[in-house]
């Protein structure tokens, strides 16, 4: 069997336009920051923060600028370097999972953090939602030990193929200090 030029452009430019549905970005996205059409995600970088991509399953860091919109240049003597900047960084998780509930991400999650700091304990766990509607819970683990306790605060969400998270993690003097950008953060928060 034959098919004519016209036949194989129009199988080919078809197979092209269902290839590209992945990466569409829908309404819910609009006016984000940073949009990730293949992971299917969209936020919001706060002021004075900055990010890169990474590659597995955690996808994207945001942090804080460690030079605000300057130029970087080297101290000229020790006296000049800077104090540290906060330890305080949010990663966005993506993790290809079929059908799993919320409630069994969150388990997982947390059971996951635990495992790579044993002290971590739940504090919070409270159901909630993302600003398109879609359910969403909010859990906060903390490290009680230590001279610095650690807090990590995860906004979860469970689609029909993936679980998505966005964890702010930090000292927690330092989570408190930015609590208002790790909320503005957590509300821009989008998946489809």
């Amino acid at each position: 069997m034959r098919f004519s030029p016209s036949v194989i452009a129009s199988i080919l430019a078809a197979s092209f336009l269902a290839a590209g549905c992945e990466d569409r970005v829908p309404p819910v996205a609009a006016g984000r920051d940073l949009v990730r059409p293949a992971f299917g995600l969209a936020v919001n970088v706060p002021p004075g923060w900055t990010f890169r991509d990474l590659s597995g399953d955690i996808v994207l860091e945001l942090f804080p600028s460690p030079h605000e919109g300057a130029a970087p240049k080297p101290p000229a003597s020790p006296s000049e370097i800077p104090p540290a900047k906060p330890s305080l960084v949010i990663h966005a998780l993506v993790i290809d999972r079929d059908g799993v509930s919320l409630d069994r991400w969150a388990d997982d999650a947390i059971k996951e953090s635990q495992q790579l700091q044993s002290d971590l304990e739940v504090v919070a766990r409270t159901p909630g939602h993302l600003a398109d509607g879609r359910e969403a819970l909010l859990v906060v683990l903390k490290n009680p030990r230590g001279l610095q306790p650690l807090v990590q605060r995860m906004l979860l969400v469970a689609t029909e193929r993936r679980a998505y998270g966005l964890l702010a993690t930090a000292a927690e003097s330092e989570l408190a200090a930015a609590d208002e950008v790790v909320k503005k953060c957590f509300d821009s928060f989008v998946v489809w």
